[in-house]
């Protein structure tokens, strides 16, 4: 539970009775990753192009030069590049990748600091962040992790259903949500401005029951699901949690997920999902996971039937939609079927282990 920090103020003869309020503050301090093992539900890559604008830094462009693999980057946004970084390039993919430390004050006047992961692709120079704003919760059973990523890359840590965030030990990110669980209760979340801090008091609205567990249907385990209200405002990760979880009532999409065998992983979006729709004071089993159906393009050459493994889309029972999805050891057979007389015309395996 966590620590009472305002309670009960009970002076009958001067004013009303107050409720008991339970409240919690956390702070939070710059943590940049040299090696970015974080799993964002919505992670996107920057163009880079004449540089990086960060609001923290009170509109300044950081500028960057690129020649080949060498960067010359402005690291503190005083229009001097003063610093050379020559990028990593991997000799199987060819993509040249680094990383830098920008620093600047805020707009109050504060020194920060913000890690940029780079890298050079077909799209050209790209970033994304490569840091986060740490901090621990206190509770009864011990500290709780929590980390606050500028997802969104516009240098702020505070953008409810943008932004993301991390509760406990994992790498599996939720969205940043205005309600989060801690210590098995569901919280209210307030983040500053600055992202250098938020308060926890306990959550008062209707909630509901959601079960994503129990009925996933799958020879690997789900990892991770993260699902977000339609307003936004309410995102958790209940994929790896046994069992009903109680969240704000209203109707969620799954944003992201993750299914992992052994060393492998598939990744999970809404695709053909409709949106869950859980009623107050309700509780849901979302039945999901396989059988999983395919959807692929293919043309015909001839009497033959040709199509490309990249061209092949897999859905779950709900509607769910799998990417990287590849079979090991076993191809899925694809029938090709008239659409009239329900005949199957061809049944095609693709070669070794897809």
């Amino acid at each position: 539970m966590l620590r009472l920090l305002s309670g009960l103020l009970a002076f009958a003869a001067m004013m009303p009775l107050c409720e008991a309020e339970d409240t919690d503050s956390v702070t939070l301090k710059y943590r940049s990753y040299r090696n970015w093992s974080l799993k964002l539900p919505t992670e996107k890559w920057f163009p880079v192009k004449e540089g990086i604008r960060l609001a923290h830094a009170g509109d300044a462009l950081f500028a960057f030069e690129f020649s080949g693999t060498n960067l010359k980057v402005d690291t503190n946004g005083d229009g001097e590049l003063d610093r050379t970084i020559k990028a990593l390039v991997d000799p199987k993919t060819q993509v040249s990748t680094t990383r830098v430390i920008l620093t600047g004050e805020d707009s109050s006047g504060k020194p920060f600091r913000y890690a940029a992961r780079l890298r050079n692709d077909a799209d050209g120079w790209e970033w994304a962040p490569g840091g986060a704003m740490a901090g621990l919760i206190p509770t009864a059973a011990g500290p709780v992790p929590v980390k606050l990523i500028d997802q969104d890359g516009n240098g702020k840590f505070n953008d409810i259903g943008s932004d993301a965030m991390i509760v406990g030990n994992t790498d599996h990110a939720m969205m940043l949500s205005t309600t989060v669980f801690v210590d098995d209760k569901l919280q209210q979340i307030d983040v500053t401005d600055d992202g250098a801090a938020f308060t926890l008091s306990p959550y008062t609205g209707a909630t509901s029951e959601i079960d994503m567990s129990t009925s996933f249907n799958s020879k690997a385990v789900l990892l991770s699901s993260v699902i977000l209200s339609s307003d936004r405002k309410h995102s958790f990760d209940i994929g790896a949690i046994d069992g009903p979880v109680r969240v704000p009532a209203g109707k969620y999409t799954v944003v992201a997920g993750v299914v992992g065998l052994g060393q492998h992983r598939v990744t999970i979006k809404a695709g053909k999902m409709k949106p869950l729709n859980l009623m107050a004071d309700r509780s849901k089993k979302f039945d999901w996971g396989g059988p999983v159906s395919s959807e692929f393009k293919f043309a015909r050459v001839g009497d033959q039937i040709q199509f490309s493994p990249k061209a092949i889309w897999y859905f779950g029972k709900a509607g769910e939609q799998y990417t990287g999805w590849l079979p090991i050891g076993k191809s899925p057979e694809f029938k090709v079927v008239d659409a009239e007389t329900q005949v199957v015309l061809e049944v095609a395996i693709l070669p070794g282990s897809c």
